[in-house]
């Protein structure tokens, strides 16, 4: 299911389905994400935010995406994985960061970062 096509209705159906996974969110964007369960109205939620109804929609439908991607459960830790990996990880599927700016964060090249990426889809 792509993240563009998804509806109002069938946003709600999938945060509602995968609460245990919304937990899992950073501070942040769990809130976001509560806030959207709670008012159940893009247009609501941007006033109380101060921007567009459509800046809105698009990052819910961006972390809708994230946790129905099967990676996101890959970037729970796990025991064979290092703590730098799983950092890189984590940051990449829950996160939604960047590989270039996860390369700034931990120091880690770019090329290192996309290799540990790979290695986590293919779990």
């Amino acid at each position: 299911m792509s993240a563009q096509k998804i509806s109002k209705n069938e946003l709600l159906h999938i945060l509602e389905k995968h609460s245990a996974r919304v937990d899992m969110l950073p501070a942040g964007q769990r809130v976001f994400v509560t806030m959207f369960l709670n008012i159940r109205k893009f247009n609501m939620l941007a006033r109380t935010a101060g921007v567009n109804e459509v800046t809105i929609a698009r990052r819910l439908r961006k972390i809708i995406g994230r946790i129905i991607s099967d990676n996101f459960l890959s970037a729970l830790p796990q025991d064979d994985l290092s703590e730098e990996k799983i950092e890189i990880i984590r940051s990449h599927f829950v996160n939604g960061l960047s590989v270039k700016s996860i390369s700034k964060k931990t120091g880690i090249s770019r090329y290192r970062v996309r290799k540990i990426i790979q290695q986590a889809r293919k779990l």
